[in-house]
């Protein structure tokens, strides 16, 4: 899988989604605790995990929804995006669905329109790229990539994606180049989160 080129999870603690994706993620992971095996909440919460840049996690769930939910996701999103068109969650949740039934036009499409609606998504963005990537539009993946790397320069799971199509473009150095961004960035993650636990630890009572 692409998001695999570290071989370490995607997630930056020196990105900070903001307070409404984090109030819908305790939400999805409180619905698949109650209920883990509800092909609903195992999307719902793949999806809260994506646009919240825990990439590896998202997909990781994602692989555990039965690919005959795809038409409900569709069916459900696409009523959703004609009732609400200014949610652009419904879009990228409808791009999940398209994108599972093979018909990447459609995904990319479904992409493009939640760009419409919020166009500094990075992760709308990032996702449009990964499927523009996959159908070999790899120069147009390349220039959302660095986009949203220009709104969000410590999301590590953008780098990675760039370093890919550097990869399919024959450009090793632009590769070695994200990688070691990324590498940096989790590092600088794995520091940040020591030194968030020493300072709670150091606050706790006796």
């Amino acid at each position: 899988m692409v998001f695999m080129l570290m071989g370490h999870e995607i997630w930056a603690e020196l990105y900070k989604p903001a307070g409404y994706l984090l109030d819908d993620l305790k939400k999805n992971e409180k619905n698949y605790d109650q209920d883990p095996s509800s092909n609903e909440n195992k999307f719902e919460l793949a999806m809260s995990y994506a646009y919240t840049g825990r990439i590896l996690e998202g997909w990781d769930t994602l692989k555990k929804v039965d690919k005959s939910y795809a038409p409900v996701v569709i069916a459900k999103y696409e009523t959703l995006s004609k009732k609400e068109p200014g949610e652009w969650r419904h879009f990228f949740k409808l791009g999940f669905g398209y994108y599972f039934q093979e018909k990447k036009p459609l995904a990319a499409d479904s992409f493009e329109r939640a760009l419409s609606v919020d166009p500094s998504n990075i992760w709308s963005m990032g996702f449009l790229a990964f499927v523009k990537g996959d159908v070999g539009q790899v120069d147009e993946a390349i220039s959302l990539c660095k986009k949203a790397i220009q709104l969000e320069p410590n999301a590590i799971a953008l780098h990675v994606l760039l370093g890919v199509g550097y990869g399919k473009k024959g450009d090793y150095m632009g590769v070695a180049g994200e990688g070691m961004i990324a590498a940096r960035l989790k590092t600088e993650e794995a520091f940040s989160q020591s030194k968030s636990s020493k300072n709670v630890n150091r606050h706790k009572r006796p």
